[in-house]
């Protein structure tokens, strides 16, 4: 199994049990047979397109059949996909897929005008709806991997506000499945998966939509988990039992009204940041189970701990360190702690990306030696349980999804009448936090906090952009000029 690739796990399943249920979208059951029918038309249209071994394919859309198509399509011809957040501005969006020199990009038809302004900024794009087949298109050939192993590319940005992308290979993905099937007890072909978490993140994309259809395991494919009620009616229709999550999924799924038991729901299991208070006991009213946490990355191809089981929840931690990973905790020096210790952790394995896409001078910062600086500080007992002490880096969790500040303040700095900016998350209810700026203005500026605010959204996902600017004439700092957030909090 750990030798296969994704689409041939995912074709031998197709082509023994053709009649069995695969997808449930919008009200009704798909067939494997069916997905695959979508998949063979996408994947012809493809390589008439020219789309070949070692090429890009850019995807612009929410959860979609079209989107686990195309994944499916692409692979068989021996390329990659580039999942990428629907709400990403043009901008930031265009500049992210020429980095990773996408052959062209699909864009759902209901941000349909999103594919001319691409089309304008020189990348081929083609417009198509959520359930219909991957349209032909005319495509740019770009420098093929070498790699035909390569899966998939991740967007993610670091504290300094770079943007990077994490390739994810056939073998990470496979490695890392394998190894949560193998940690979670009691999952099987009889289940139903929720796949509700955002297949542009790396925890939906892996765990809700491509789990599923490698394990043979049916899904419940919802294009948001807002509003609540939508997809409380299909965890309901369709039968769910498994239900990965991310927190503030939990919290609205719990506020949408009807929330009556569900009785057949087994397991709910998240990551991506702790739950608010007394959501854990209301999910237990709602859903009849605990939620499980867990702890990943994007860069060990989404998930890293995960709690085996209610029974075996440990208060405090964020679960149990997936077999398919060696940790350690290490010192400023680099040398290994004992268990109960906090420092700094690393890992490696075979579910771990070799490095960020086509930047070795970026990947040596982190990468060294086979082994990851995830640059959390964490302790890890003697069962592998984890605790996170802190990030080490400077990160909010906004709408579920991890933010870093350096992202904005590099969006914000590049604006010609802004001289510094610091951003800082504030909490926001259900939502977790919201992004507030604090800005110095270049000599002779006449800009208003709510014009930064707009220049913020007109480069940014509405989610990452600050809801609130301060401007202020200068920032704390430091001896050695660096910004002290937690004055700024205080302001």
């Amino acid at each position: 199994m750990l030798n296969d690739r994704l689409d041939e796990m995912i074709t031998r399943g197709y082509s023994a049990y053709p009649t069995e249920p695969c997808l449930w979208w919008r009200g009704e059951w798909w067939s494997r047979g069916a997905l695959d029918e979508m998949v063979m038309e996408c994947e012809e249209n493809l390589s008439k397109s020219g789309f070949t071994a070692g090429q890009r394919l850019g995807l612009v859309m929410p959860n979609s059949p079209l989107l686990l198509a195309s994944c499916v399509a692409a692979w068989r011809l021996g390329g990659a996909v580039v999942p990428v957040n629907p709400q990403l501005k043009c901008p930031r969006l265009s500049e992210y897929l020429k980095s990773v020199g996408v052959f062209g990009v699909v864009v759902n038809s209901e941000i349909g005008p999103v594919a001319d302004k691409l089309s304008e900024a020189g990348i081929p794009a083609v417009v198509t709806g959520q359930g219909d087949a991957i349209p032909p298109m005319k495509g740019e050939l770009g420098i093929p991997d070498p790699d035909s192993n390569l899966a998939a590319l991740f967007h993610t940005s670091g504290a300094g506000g770079a943007v990077k992308a994490v390739p994810i290979t056939h073998g990470n993905i496979v490695t890392l499945l394998s190894s949560i099937l193998e940690a979670i007890s009691g999952m099987n072909e009889d289940d139903v998966i929720l796949n509700a978490i955002p297949n542009y993140h790396s925890l939906g994309f892996v765990v809700g939509g491509i789990m599923p259809l490698a394990a043979g395991i049916p899904q419940v494919l919802v294009s948001s988990f807002t509003p609540p009620k939508n997809a409380l009616n299909a965890i309901r229709m369709a039968g769910v039992t498994i239900i990965p999550a991310v927190p503030v999924m939990i919290s609205i799924l719990l506020s949408g009204g009807n929330t009556a038991p569900m009785p057949k729901v087994k397991l709910v299991f998240y990551g991506g940041g702790e739950l608010m208070p007394g959501v854990a006991e209301r999910a237990r009213e709602v859903f009849g189970v605990t939620p499980l946490p867990g702890y990943g990355l994007t860069e060990a191809s989404s998930v890293l701990a995960v709690t085996p089981s209610e029974n075996s929840i440990k208060p405090g931690t964020s679960g149990k360190i997936l077999p398919c990973f060696d940790a350690k905790v290490v010192d400023a020096g680099g040398e290994p702690l004992p268990f109960g210790s906090d420092g700094m952790l690393w890992i490696r394995g075979g579910a771990l990306a070799s490095g960020y896409y086509r930047t070795p001078e970026i990947s040596s910062e982190r990468f060294r030696d086979g082994w990851f600086d995830t640059q959390d500080v964490v302790r890890i007992d003697e069962d592998g349980y984890i605790t996170i002490a802190s990030p080490a880096v400077d990160v909010m969790t906004i709408e579920g999804m991890t933010v870093y500040p350096g992202e904005i303040e590099a969006v914000l700095k590049s604006h010609p009448q802004i001289a510094e900016a610091a951003v800082i998350g504030l909490p926001r209810g259900q939502k977790g936090e919201y992004a507030r700026a604090y800005v110095v203005l270049k000599e002779g500026s006449s800009l208003r906090p709510k014009d930064i605010i707009m220049y913020g959204r007109s480069r940014l996902p509405n989610y990452k952009a600050p809801r609130s600017v301060r401007i202020l004439p200068e920032l704390p700092a430091d001896s050695l000029g660096k910004v002290l957030k937690h004055e700024l909090r205080t302001l």
